[in-house]
């Protein structure tokens, strides 16, 4: 009799530890699914950060410009004092 309630014990142990590692499977499926979204997400946002980076530089560089000449002037106009104030440099260091 002790034999047959020890099988039987064993049995429903067996059916408990399979029920665990099926729930511990499904769980872990689970996880792995938001593990690849929260990466995909960290890669939009870093995509999203450097397009924003590079608008910020773009900006500071056209804002610089902007306080090169007066205002109305075009970049290229503006592009031009710069090379040729450079130019006036220049020529100051080879004298």
């Amino acid at each position: 009799m002790a034999e047959r309630q020890l099988i039987n014990e064993l049995r429903e142990n067996i059916r408990k530890a399979g029920i665990r590692m099926h729930k511990l499977s499904e769980e872990n499926r689970e996880l792995k699914e938001q593990l690849e979204e929260q990466t995909r997400v960290m890669k939009e946002r870093e995509r999203e950060l450097q397009e924003l980076q590079t608008k910020y530089e773009t900006l500071k560089v056209a804002k610089s410009l902007s306080g090169v000449v007066p205002e109305g002037g075009d970049a290229k106009s503006k592009i031009n004092l710069i090379i040729r104030d450079l130019d006036r440099c220049i020529g100051l260091l080879n004298r």
